[in-house]
């Protein structure tokens, strides 16, 4: 029961550094410390960061020892697997619908302000809903054809950051595109196609 437990408290402590980093006020923070040169790299450290801590995580849930929970049997894990394949589907189309560039990070090197110059998109899978890698992500980590007490706590922990994690991100965007994106909150869902419950 512990290594479960210290699975998801990690994966907790590293959705709550992850969030802090994509603040803006931690941005500012960041210039008023590092100076406005810090704005070109800023995305790209975030991105490192969230990396490189996620690391040791994934390292416990493949390495510690782990009790299984339950399999997928045939015919259903062809099923799932499938499924699983058309969400790695998505989220390669949900990249390439935005600027993957500066979503990267690398953009920002030649122009610190990609994040607020990006285009808002809201046509294919942004059409479907507002946050479809999070939506993508969801069903290829619930799909694992065998689940282990160490998964199911990083699954759990992660698929609560993306629904909680949809809040802050959204008073982001709200800040960059303002009425277009209260527009788009009106007219498309969250994360639960055919469900918007804003």
């Amino acid at each position: 029961m512990i290594y479960p437990l210290t699975v998801f408290m990690a994966m907790v402590a590293w959705c709550f550094l992850h969030s802090w980093l994509a603040a803006f006020s931690t941005k500012r923070l960041a210039r008023q410390l590092f100076g406005e040169g810090i704005e070109r790299y800023y995305r790209l450290i975030y991105i490192v960061i969230a990396l490189l801590t996620l690391m040791p995580i994934l390292a416990m849930v493949l390495l510690l020892p782990g009790r299984l929970l339950w399999t997928i049997p045939p015919p259903w894990v062809y099923l799932t697997s499938a499924l699983q394949l058309l969400a790695l589907a998505g989220l390669f189309i949900s990249i390439l619908q935005i600027d993957a560039l500066a979503f990267l990070g690398i953009r920002q090197l030649t122009n610190p302000d990609a994040e607020r110059d990006a285009e808002l998109v809201t046509h294919g899978t942004y059409g479907l809903v507002r946050h479809p890698l999070y939506l993508f992500s969801i069903i290829l980590f619930w799909l694992i054809p065998f689940m282990t007490d160490l998964i199911l706590s990083f699954v759990i922990a992660s698929t609560l950051y993306f629904i909680i994690g949809t809040f802050p991100e959204e008073r982001k965007l709200v800040d960059i595109y303002g009425e277009d994106y209260e527009a788009y909150q009106e007219d498309v869902p969250r994360i639960i196609p055919f469900i918007n419950l804003s």
